[in-house]
Formats: C-alpha cells, sequence, structure tokens
C-alpha cells in the first residue's frame, strides 16, 4: 500500500513538473509572440514558473485544510532552494554575481523572511497577513519590471532568451502548452496532496514533515535543475537569482496566495519557531552574506551547503522519531 503510495506522489510531481514546464514555454512563446522585453519575461514569467508547482500544491493544500502542508512545502521549499539548490550547483561550478539587483533581491528576501515570522507570531496566519504579503509581492514586482524594463531600452544590446529552447511559434501550438500544462497542474496538485496526507498517516508523522521534506525536495526540482544548467553553462548570475527569486515568490506569492484562499486561518506549529524558521532565515542570511560581499560560492562552501541540508534533514528525522515514540 505505502509503495502505491509513494508511486502516486511520484505521478504527481510528473504532472506538477511538465505541467509547469510546457505552461512557461507557452507562456514565453506567447510573450516573445507579441514583442515582451526578454528581461521582463525572465524576471516573471520564468521566475513564476519555476514556482508553480509549489503555488498549486499550496493552493490545494488550503482549499483541502491540510495546513501543515502549505507551511511545510514553502518553509521546506525555501530551505532546500538556498542550501539543497545553491549548494549543488556550486559544486557543480563556483556562483558568481555582478549586477547590483541581485544584492537588492537579497534584501528583498531577507525582508520576507522576517515579515512572515513576524506575522506568524500570535500562531496564526489569517487572510489579513495574506494579504500585507500579496501587497509585498505587488510592490516588489513593479519595482522589478519598470527597472528591467529601463535597463533593456536603455542598452544597446537585446539579450536573447537563450534558455528558452523548443518554444512553439505557431499560435494553436501555443495555445495548447497553455492550456495543457493549466490542465495537469491542478491535476498533480490533487495527487500529490492526497497522496502525501496518505504517506504521513500510514507512516505515523504529520503532513508538516512530508511538506518539509518530500514535498519541498520535489517541488524544488525546477530550480534545482535550472540552477545546476546554469553551473554548467558558466551562468552563475541565473542560478543565483533564480534562488534568490524562487525564495522571494515563495513567501510573497505562494503563502499569501495560501492565507487569502484559506477557510480557516492556517496555523502555525510551535516547531516552527524553534527549529524551521531559524534554519529557513539563517540559510538566507548565509547565501546573502556572500552576496554582499561579492564573495564566490566556491565548491568547499556548496560541499558545506550540502553537509547543512543533511544536518537538517537528520534533525527532523531524529525529531520525528522521538515524536513518534
Amino acid at each position: 500500500m505505502e509503495l502505491l503510495l509513494f508511486v502516486q506522489l511520484a505521478g504527481g510531481l510528473v504532472y506538477l513538473l511538465l505541467g509547469g514546464d510546457v505552461l512557461v514555454r507557452g507562456a514565453v512563446a506567447l510573450a516573445r509572440r507579441y514583442h515582451v522585453s526578454p528581461m521582463v519575461i525572465a524576471l516573471t514569467v520564468v521566475a513564476f514558473g519555476t514556482s508553480l508547482p509549489e503555488l498549486v500544491v499550496v493552493v490545494e493544500a488550503a482549499l483541502t485544510g491540510y495546513p501543515g502542508l502549505v507551511f511545510g512545502n514553502v518553509v521546506g521549499s525555501n530551505i532546500a532552494n538556498i542550501l539543497l539548490v545553491a549548494g549543488a550547483a556550486a559544486v557543480v561550478y563556483p556562483l558568481t554575481y555582478g549586477e547590483h539587483s541581485v544584492r537588492r533581491d537579497s534584501v528583498v528576501m531577507i525582508a520576507a523572511t522576517v515579515l512572515l515570522i513576524l506575522l506568524s507570531l500570535n500562531g496564526t496566519l489569517g487572510r489579513v497577513d495574506g494579504v500585507v504579503l500579496l501587497a509585498g509581492l505587488a510592490g516588489v514586482t513593479l519595482l522589478t519590471v519598470r527597472e528591467a524594463t529601463r535597463m533593456y531600452r536603455d542598452s544597446d544590446v537585446k539579450p536573447p532568451l537563450e534558455w528558452a529552447l523548443g518554444l512553439p511559434t505557431n499560435l494553436w501550438m501555443i495555445a495548447l502548452f497553455i492550456v495543457a500544462g493549466a490542465i495537469a497542474l491542478p491535476i498533480g496538485a490533487d495527487l500529490v496532496v492526497e497522496s502525501s496526507v496518505q504517506i504521513a498517516s500510514s507512516l505515523g508523522v504529520s503532513e508538516t514533515v512530508v511538506g518539509l521534506t518530500i514535498l519541498a525536495i520535489g517541488t524544488s526540482l525546477p530550480e534545482l535543475a535550472t540552477t545546476v544548467v546554469a553551473a554548467l553553462q558558466k551562468r552563475t548570475e541565473v542560478a543565483v537569482g533564480t534562488v534568490v527569486g524562487s525564495n522571494i515568490f515563495n513567501i510573497l506569492a505562494i503563502m499569501g496566495l495560501g492565507a487569502v484562499i484559506s477557510p480557516f486561518p492556517i496555523e502555525v506549529p510551535g516547531e516552527f519557531f524553534t527549529v524551521h524558521f531559524p534554519v529557513m532565515l539563517g540559510a538566507a542570511l548565509l547565501i546573502s552574506v556572500f552576496i554582499w560581499r561579492k564573495r564566490p560560492i566556491g565548491r568547499v562552501a556548496g560541499i558545506a551547503y550540502l553537509a547543512a541540508y543533511a544536518a537538517y534533514l537528520g534533525v527532523l528525522a531524529v525529531r520525528t522519531v522521538g515524536a513518534a515514540g
């Protein structure tokens, strides 16, 4: 029985990842067809696309009444994005960054992390808190698009979309990509949430633990693929930007939307304040120190990141076993 649940979970993740991929390709192709700036596409559609798995899972979990999956997936994904994703990319090729916007975005990431913690202090995250997070997203997106548009207009070199390979060109094919992605994503989310809850029940652990581990890693696969490919191509500013941008989006957009659409205020388990929030904030500060000092994240640091993530999973396993005992 448990094996079938894991097969169902894997199938749901496949639906999520493939659905997100074709939806993003369709959206990028549509934007290119109507001559939208490549930089704006990269900072909006692609950044949004890598977080689509987390988004649909959180929406499904919020609407079906599984708050542990909501917080577990968002917080767990943010931790995995830095310690696992950035760590793996740094092992492939040292991560460097030269643009001022990355330093600014790292500050936004820390501010968003602190904001989420502060809003959670009363033990719940309600609709008003969600609106505050979404308002922060609107402000950040507006500033980013305005800056990107200005930079694109003032630049003599129009950056090509080298990363957007295999884009459809025919309008009907573009529509097919978008529709296929829109259909696959909710199917995947339903499979993932249902199997995750049943796995948690069969293993005697909370849904929060499943969200922090299996779901967090599974829904972080788009970021992992993007950053490792960017590192292999030695385009490490893309790798760092993807991680930082995804973490900002996870908190402001995904957590904000989850809180707004949830029928009831989302309860924040007490263990988040003692373990998971500190780890998430610490990871954000850890990568930001490198960014602020303009120091490359080398292979040794990458290995340290991966070791830290393994240690975090180890602590989580020990606490889970202790709670079960």
